[in-house]
């Protein structure tokens, strides 16, 4: 997760958040974390695989079923150890979490145990009602996806016609119950220049996020990776979030990125001009790690099974109903795991050899798609992209 709004218009403030959330002892901020050396994970937990829609990029495949998910009394023992190992926030996930017969049982429990929650939804189920019910159970962050303008084009891709007008309604019920909202779009051929009419549709309804999603090829996004963005059009993107996020710096606006820790280096690449806030984004950026697959961010799927990122898979490295997630995440971590904790040291082709290794490292998803290896070079990288056309022109 690359936060443009912070990275770039903020570094001071940042700074001084994470010299005093360390120095007090007190927990980080939850808009801090990404730029902390934390190591305990974020964990992203896909509580159902059930879903209502059916989306062309679905990383997990998402179905009608609840076969195989985890019983209450597993989840709930789940939660009490997460929060006994002192992780910084819980996402409740699916398919689509608000299905599952259990949300609100995870939920009121995680708010009563002290545990961070924050809710990944299409928004097409979140009436007042579930609105409010969310905020009593004290949801930190409601993100809610919408691809497009165009609500024929949104609901296409989501694959349910209406999905757009109740996304939108479920966004704007969730703002209105006083969560904190953002505006989520997954970038592909068919929206990217979409991305400032969506970024206006945000700031127009005092939605106080908008995070940019890469398209990543797992699940059915596998059968969609020729529709994933040019070079071109990804640094016309991410070059319009960058001054986006400086012009809007004294609005409740925070724009972001994830899926891709190369958008950091895109940064760099942008501020070689300027070597003063150049070098405050560098440390930043380097504080906060680059691909934090397997280090900063685990995830538990509908199985039980653990993961070193959602869009891993096949990198299966633990199941809780056989070991604990103490176990399996720290005390006894599978070879799978030690690997992508030392990924600088194993990485291979451009990625091993650029300039920002340390503060990126590519997307190991994208790598092991495109070049059959976890630790080979990532070829959606734009910094690679653009110092191919420096070379040209010399």
């Amino acid at each position: 997760m690359i936060i443009f709004s912070k990275a770039l218009a903020d570094q001071a403030t940042v700074w001084d958040t994470l010299r005093a959330a360390k120095e007090s002892g007190q927990p980080m901020p939850d808009d801090m974390i990404r730029f902390s050396d934390q190591t305990k994970p974020v964990t992203m937990w896909n509580i159902t695989r059930k879903c209502n829609l059916n989306c062309d990029h679905c990383y997990l495949d998402a179905t009608t079923s609840t076969a195989d998910e985890l019983a209450l009394e597993d989840g709930i023992k789940l939660i009490d150890e997460l929060v006994d190992i002192n992780i910084p926030i819980l996402i409740l996930t699916g398919g689509e979490p608000l299905l599952s017969r259990n949300f609100y049982a995870y939920a009121f429990h995680a708010k009563e145990v002290g545990l961070k929650t924050v809710v990944s939804t299409n928004g097409t189920l979140i009436t007042p009602e579930v609105a409010r019910l969310l905020k009593e159970a004290a949801i930190r962050y409601v993100g809610v996806s919408l691809d497009s303008c165009r609500p024929d084009v949104h609901d296409k891709f989501r694959g349910v016609k209406g999905a757009y007008k109740r996304a939108l309604e479920g966004l704007k019920n969730a703002r209105d119950a006083g969560l904190k909202t953002g505006l989520r779009v997954t970038l592909n051929k068919d929206n990217w220049h979409e991305i400032p009419g969506l970024l206006d549709l945000t700031l127009k309804n005092e939605i106080p996020r908008f995070c940019l999603y890469h398209l990543v090829p797992t699940g059915r996004g596998a059968g969609i990776a020729d529709r994933d963005v040019t070079p071109e059009q990804r640094i016309s993107v991410l070059k319009f979030l960058a001054e986006a996020a400086m012009e809007l710096k004294d609005q409740e606006i925070e724009i972001l990125s994830t899926d891709s820790p190369m958008d950091g280096a895109y940064l760099l690449e942008m501020l070689k001009n300027d070597p003063e806030k150049r070098e405050r984004v560098w440390k930043l950026l380097q504080n906060a790690g680059g691909c934090s697959a397997g280090i900063k961010v685990a995830n538990i799927n509908h199985r039980g099974d653990v993961l070193p990122c959602h869009f891993m898979p096949d990198m299966k490295v633990g199941n809780i109903r056989e070991n604990s997630f103490r176990d399996i995440w720290i005390e006894n971590p599978s070879s799978e795991l030690k690997a992508l904790r030392e990924i600088r040291s194993n990485l291979k082709g451009a990625c091993a050899e650029c300039e920002y290794l340390e503060l990126c490292g590519g997307c190991r998803q994208k790598a092991k798609y495109f070049k059959g290896d976890v630790f080979e070079e990532d070829p959606t990288c734009v910094v690679k992209y653009l110092k191919k056309l420096d070379e040209v022109k010399q």
